[in-house]
């Protein structure tokens, strides 16, 4: 699926503020897993990882009415196959790359953890 139009510039935007601030982009997280929108189409700065069909974590820019407005929050979805819970579940980072680094760790650390 390509991106659409309105998709395109917001990424081309993101690029150029990110060299602008003075950040690389090749300097900063690559994620592994494939990333969605969780509510496609209303515009929310909310995102699901999936490995395949199997959802395993989520990552949302915190609004003004949350506890850190403007960082990014992230945490693991519930597993059915996770017997052994690996903690930190949860928490925030400056940037969505960042947040979607943890989460993705986190998912690997049960991976290794479950023999999967």
């Amino acid at each position: 699926m390509e991106p659409s139009h309105p998709q395109m510039l917001k990424a081309i935007y993101r690029r150029w503020r990110a060299k602008r601030m003075g950040h690389d982009m090749k300097d900063q997280y690559q994620p592994i897993y494939t990333w969605r929108e969780t509510w496609p189409g209303e515009g929310h700065q909310d995102f699901s990882g999936f490995d395949g069909d199997q959802p395993f974590g989520r990552v949302e820019l915190e609004n003004a009415a949350d506890l850190k407005p403007g960082m990014w929050k992230w945490n693991a979805t519930h597993l059915p196959w996770v017997r052994k819970e690996i903690m930190p579940r949860s928490g925030s980072e400056e940037t969505s790359r960042e947040a979607c680094r943890r989460v993705e760790e986190h998912y690997k650390k049960l991976k290794a953890v479950h023999g999967r």
